[in-house]
């Protein structure tokens, strides 16, 4: 299984994108996985699925550099943590056989900063990769608002294609990190404007809803894959936690 991609978006960040080519055997024997996730994987009966669904949980093993694999829960809104170290937070994404997995050490985050109390949020975030596909401009008026659909037709056709697939990662991955459900992606859901140059960018999302608002950092890329496919991953942190240039 050849890793496409690492990243470190901020400090104690690590962000990884592997191509899911190995058997299911493979990850069968080297993946243990508790009663909980045989349960999960059991209900999944579409083979390529399943494959995302063990290679995405075996490239977030690689990316935690701990000796023996931690398991993965959901929590009630389907977001998956390490109930074994809950300190560290994470993300998944899957895309044709492509895998995205993204780590933060809140531990090592909060050690430089103000100390978490119980009231406080717990530090969130969120990934989301997705291989270009013709269908996107069609799909562009269920989550973009006016002013985003403004900002891309202003670039070229090119960029615009790949610009819709930015703000659909980044919606997705604003959404992961969010954490909760009831989200509309043209509502409640905002990308600032940001300079796309040599395919890749920056930019603040938001959610707002209710009358509350959450800031979040936002990188990007596109890059080329092997087999002649493009893809483009987005990021999301607090913004708290983003003090390094990334990307």
């Amino acid at each position: 299984m050849p890793l496409l991609l690492t990243r470190h978006p901020a400090p104690d960040t690590m962000f990884g994108i592997w191509q899911a080519a190995e058997e299911e055997a493979f990850f069968r024997q080297e993946l243990p996985l508790s009663p909980e996730e045989e349960a999960e994987i059991a209900r999944l009966k579409h083979d390529l699925r399943r494959h995302e669904w063990l290679a995405g949980r075996w490239l977030l093993h690689k990316l935690t550099g701990a000796p023996q694999r931690l398991p993965l829960a959901k929590d009630a809104f389907s977001k998956p943590f390490f109930p074994e170290n809950q300190q560290l937070a994470c993300s998944l994404s899957h895309s044709h056989g492509i895998v995205g997995a993204l780590i933060l050490d809140e531990q090592q985050t909060t050690s430089n900063q103000q100390p978490t109390t119980n009231n406080q949020q717990r530090i969130t975030c969120g990934c989301d990769i997705q291989v270009l596909v013709s269908k996107m401009p069609r799909l562009a008026s269920k989550f973009l608002s006016e002013e985003e659909e403004k900002f891309i037709r202003q670039h070229s056709a090119t960029a615009q294609f790949d610009l819709l697939h930015v703000f659909w990662t980044a919606k997705e991955s604003l959404y992961k990190a969010y954490g909760l459900k009831a989200l509309d992606f043209r509502a409640h859901l905002r990308v600032e404007p940001f300079v796309w140059k040599e395919q890749r960018g920056r930019s603040i999302g938001c959610v707002e809803k209710e009358g509350v608002r959450q800031s979040y950092d936002l990188q990007f890329e596109k890059i080329a894959l092997p087999n002649e496919d493009e893809l483009v991953w987005t990021v999301c942190l607090p913004l708290n936690v983003s003090s390094s240039p990334g990307l």
